[in-house]
């Protein structure tokens, strides 16, 4: 064989490779184009680090005033932009609570990025950029990341048409729901109902849902009259919605899928007919998607640790300084070392599902990522406050000019960090099995192979999974840290997995004791205030329905973790703030 042909060899559709790595290579370019963004940013803050108006107002605190009206005005442009999403015909907001939530959500994100721009754009902070990620937690995120990267880049010779994906990007800004109402005059005559021309706006090549309503019967054709027509004209009955999607195929549509091609109607009846055209576009690869969406939460993530330490230098020394001591152990290693190969066995292990052992794969591994991660932010907590705080090693350094309210907020972090690390490393390889399970669950069963559509819409599924397992790792950090500047490790150990227990059975116990007894309706309601509910993070529903986990429910979690984790802060900084330290 040639060896200039084998990218294109391996690239077929029927090389089994190919369909397995295609997803990754979306997830690598991703990561890639995040990165890429980063490090714009940072070029543009090094620009703006030499206008001294900004040094002004930061030292004025004016800064934050600024960061704080452009998140409001960003967020409500996004709030703005999704209003024709939950807009229904009848001119009312549908799930209106759902869209506060998205734009909740969306206000901490533009938050991260308004605070950036005014506090990461200092000089102070443009001669610690170097060190911040040349060693530490900084170094081993972005290694992480950069090893993700390649491996995507890497996959590129086995990717099908990677051209049309990133063609397929432009579009992802133009696509969405669109409401069209137009105004048609009736015939003058019953022999004479003039066609007319309607200025229907819409890509033919993105064109996925179609939903056309009138007051009147309609025809509708490609030319201006009906031996002009290049295809078959289509008829929509008076009060009668005609629905069309593109698996139906192109020749029962009725708007003309050909570029270029103008759009006729005829209003058959007398009097004006109102018609109303809802129009769904797709981009022609709706898997790029996957570019945006890496890329925007890579470059968030990437934000939220420079901003750390733009805004609180002291902080995050304590922060870096936790994380850096926590990784340097051998047990966040061993964990990682044991769900990683624990997770490509579940690849390879029949779980005797009847054709559904990629739920159990799903399941399986972000549990035990979940545990792994909890394990470890627990320990962290433990040993980094704890011990600190009793082997009198807090007491040196809150010595110096750092105030105890640094101390907490910088073990927070740290452990924050650490999880981030394990989630980004051992959820990379959950995203590597869960890809490749259709396929070898397929060649397991003699059945025809799954194209890489399929596997990339299980890698999908899989991440808002590992976001939620994420966040719940997050709040139980947050509390044993908090616990930890009270309590040992094995007092924290205890009651965290206490609150793991409760913070499950929450809904169930509410619902069994009410009704009941007024005492223990009254502990029930009290359980169910204090102890977080646990089951907003879970996904298990979503994975046994093999659907996926809306964007609604994810900014509920989000704004859900951020207060928790803020009441965790607070928490810890009341039992730490007249705790003896000698």
């Amino acid at each position: 064989m040639d060896l200039a042909t084998l990218p294109s060899v391996l690239a077929v559709t029927d090389f089994w490779m190919s369909r397995w790595l295609t997803p990754i290579w979306f997830l690598g370019v991703g990561v890639t184009a995040g990165l890429a963004i980063l490090a714009a940013l940072i070029v543009i803050y090094y620009v703006m680090s030499k206008l001294p108006f900004l040094d002004d107002l930061r030292k004025s605190g004016a800064a934050h005033i600024v960061a704080a009206v452009l998140t409001i005005l960003l967020a409500a442009l996004f709030t703005w932009s999704m209003l024709p999403t939950f807009w229904e015909a009848n001119g009312e907001i549908a799930h209106y609570d759902e869209l506060i939530l998205l734009s909740i959500a969306s206000a901490i994100f533009f938050g991260i990025f308004s605070w950036a721009l005014m506090y990461c754009s200092s000089t102070r902070f443009m001669l610690e950029l170097k060190s911040l990620f040349s060693q530490g937690i900084g170094l081993y995120l972005l290694s992480a990341l950069a090893v993700v990267a390649f491996v995507g880049l890497a996959c590129t010779p086995l990717t099908e048409n990677p051209s049309a994906a990133f063609a397929s990007v432009p579009k992802l800004f133009v696509y969405g729901t669109s409401l069209q109402p137009f105004k048609v005059p009736g015939a003058v005559s019953e022999e004479d109902a003039p066609f007319v021309k309607l200025a229907v706006k819409y890509d033919p090549s993105t064109l996925a849902f179609l939903e056309i309503s009138s007051t009147k019967n309609l025809l509708i054709g490609d030319g201006p009259s009906i031996a002009e027509f290049r295809s078959p004209g289509y008829r929509v009955e008076r009060g009668v919605e005609f629905r069309w999607n593109r698996n139906m195929g192109a020749a029962k549509c009725p708007l003309p899928l050909a570029s270029g091609a103008d759009v006729y109607v005829q209003n058959q009846e007398f009097g004006d007919a109102e018609i109303r055209i809802r129009i769904q576009t797709v981009p022609p690869v709706r898997e790029a998607t996957t570019f945006v969406l890496v890329a925007v939460f890579t470059a968030i993530f990437g934000l939220l640790f420079m901003l750390m330490q733009a805004v609180s230098p002291k902080t995050a020394a304590i922060a870096l300084a936790a994380a850096k001591s926590e990784l340097a152990q051998p047990l966040p290693v061993i964990l990682m070392l044991i769900v990683a190969l624990a997770i490509l066995l579940f690849v390879f292990l029949p779980f005797h599902t009847f054709g559904e052992d990629i739920k159990l794969l799903k399941d399986c591994g972000i549990t035990l990522i979940l545990i792994a991660a909890t394990f470890q932010a627990v320990w962290s907590a433990s040993t980094s406050v704890n011990e600190e705080i009793e082997g009198r090693t807090a007491l040196t350094l809150l010595s110096k000019p750092i105030h105890r309210r640094s101390f907490i907020i910088g073990k927070m972090l740290g452990v924050f960090w650490v999880v981030l690390f394990m989630f980004v490393v051992l959820g990379s390889i959950e995203l590597l099995a869960v890809a490749y399970k259709p396929i070898y669950d397929a060649r397991e069963s003699s059945l025809e192979q799954p194209n890489w559509q399929q596997c990339h819409v299980e890698m999908m599924q899989t991440i808002p999974g590992l976001a939620m397992a994420f966040f719940q790792a997050v709040v139980l950090g947050a509390i044993s840290v908090a616990l930890g500047t009270r309590l040992p490790l094995v007092a924290n150990f205890t009651i965290c997995f206490s609150i793991y227990l409760l913070g499950h059975l929450t809904p169930t116990i509410v619902a069994s004791a009410e009704g009941g007894l007024p005492l223990v309706e009254f502990f029930s309601q009290l359980i169910s205030a204090i102890v977080p509910n646990l089951n907003l993070f879970s996904m298990e529903g979503a994975i046994d329905a093999d659907v996926s986990i809306p964007w609604t429910i994810l900014s509920a979690v989000l704004v859900y973790t951020t207060l928790y984790f803020i009441l965790a802060t607070l928490l810890g900084l009341l039992l730490f703030e007249d705790r003896d330290l000698a």
